[in-house]
């Protein structure tokens, strides 16, 4: 038994291990990978699946088209996501997680946290969270201000 919180896949390729064709996967934790191995292609579709659906993984671009950045930050970039099936406009912000030492990231993941409780029309609106090992993506609503 392992705990998949905090973890990420990896999808490997078709190798050769003693004569065996094997279709592998990679399950990254915070400080270790390991590696799984599969003879069938069927079973190895299984597992990787059933992984992505238990720890929540959904890939950033599956989801939405990134455009032109709009801004910048201690972290990195805002950049204009458009929804590919509702066609509405996010700001996502684009953080590195190689900028951030350890309470850089408690911090972010305070403030998602935060954003998650907050459903208030006058607050932004925490659209989606998504993370691979690198970088933490936030989807927020784009509130447009006239300044008179």
């Amino acid at each position: 038994m392992h705990n998949l919180t905090g973890t990420f896949i990896e999808e490997g390729e078709k190798c050769v291990i003693e004569g065996l064709d094997l279709y592998s996967f990679n399950v990254i934790y915070p400080k270790k990978s390991r590696t799984y191995y599969c003879e069938k292609k069927e079973e190895y579709d299984m597992w990787v699946n059933k992984i992505k659906r238990v720890i929540g993984f959904e890939n950033l671009q599956d989801k939405y088209e990134v455009r032109q950045k709009l801004g910048k930050g201690k972290f990195g970039l805002v950049r204009l996501g458009i929804n590919k099936k509702t066609g509405e406009k996010v700001a996502i912000k684009v953080m590195s997680k190689k900028e951030m030492n350890n309470q850089d990231l408690e911090l972010v993941k305070t403030e998602i946290e935060i954003l998650k409780i907050c459903q208030q029309p006058n607050i932004i609106r925490l659209f989606d969270v998504f993370e691979n090992l690198d970088y933490i993506y936030i989807g927020k609503i784009i509130l447009f201000f006239i300044l008179f």
